[in-house]
């Protein structure tokens, strides 16, 4: 059985320009305002959904297993006992008036047994750049858009943009496209191994990132390492060292991780963080609060590999 990757993200999220113009006109309102949003708003998720949605259904969870391969495999995926109820249970109790269809029903059960791939919402990002006043902002694991999102309804002065994940190149494309005819924001993204990058190019005064959780979940194209202690020596000691180097004396470095990768790697580098705080209305699949970690660069100086 072959899937239609398209078809099936818009069976799931049927988002139209109108949608997207709406929701950015929203956030450009919303402006330095985000924080007195609520953290259950999803203002603005659909103008990233409409770019990138069909790329982030390609992100594998548990099993190694992408939703797309999920409904290929649906019939194997049956034959677990959990996921055999948890079908039953959406498909008859939570969609017994059959107002959605098969694939809302999969991506919801594949939410709960296998990965929920969330997105960076852009009023998080719009409520932390307007806290710290960012006007040049830098996120090396660009992901699914939200910050950059973020970025163009803030009107902010540059926004840089890396992700190892080379699928999103087309759709980002056209994403900036869109948000330039919304916001003046000068706009450079770029989709190679963020290790390769010279930040130093780069003028910003803020750093806001939410790098990958060790081996929670499986991006397109991302570089796979044998263990923790190997992705902590090869991959978060050097390239927190170059973004923090890169960065504006008085600029804020704001990173939201798990809290074994700020004990095992930031606090070595960094020391303990100037602020740490929840990130507001998220949760990962294996039931521990996101927290944001938050320090100043002229409190530590230049860094050393």
């Amino acid at each position: 059985m072959t899937v239609d990757k398209g078809f099936i993200a818009t069976k799931i999220k049927n988002i139209t320009m109108f949608d997207v113009e709406k929701e950015m006109n929203q956030l450009i309102k919303i402006g330095k305002d985000a924080a007195t949003i609520s953290p259950r708003s999803r203002i603005g998720n659909n103008v990233v959904d409409y770019y990138t949605f069909v790329q982030r259904l390609e992100t594998k969870g548990k099993y190694d297993v992408s939703f797309y391969e999920f409904v290929q495999n649906i019939e194997e995926f049956k034959k677990k006992n959990f996921i055999q109820t948890m079908l039953k249970y959406y498909k008859d109790v939570k969609n017994k008036n059959n107002t959605k269809n098969d694939y809302i029903v999969l991506k919801e059960v594949y939410n709960i047994c296998i990965s929920a791939i969330n997105i960076m919402r852009p009023l998080n990002c719009m409520e932390i750049y307007t806290k710290y006043d960012a006007k040049r902002v830098l996120n090396f694991c660009a992901g699914w858009g939200g910050s950059a999102v973020a970025a163009a309804a803030l009107q902010l002065d540059a926004y840089y943009g890396v992700d190892v994940n080379t699928d999103l190149s087309e759709p980002y494309q056209r994403m900036v496209t869109y948000l330039k005819t919304k916001s003046g924001t000068f706009f450079n993204v770029k989709f190679c191994d963020a290790l390769e990058v010279e930040y130093d190019d780069y003028v910003y005064d803020t750093v806001f990132s939410s790098p990958p959780y060790y081996f929670i979940e499986k991006y397109a194209n991302n570089v796979k390492y044998g263990s923790k202690k190997e992705m902590d020596a090869k991959f978060y000691k050097p390239l927190f060292t170059k973004t923090y180097n890169g960065l504006q004396e008085g600029g804020h470095y704001i990173i939201n991780i798990c809290n074994e990768v700020y004990e095992n790697v930031l606090k070595g580098l960094l020391g303990e963080a100037r602020e740490v705080f929840p990130l507001k209305k998220s949760k990962r699949q294996n039931n521990y609060t996101e927290m944001v970690y938050v320090w100043k660069k002229y409190t530590f100086g230049h860094l050393h590999p």
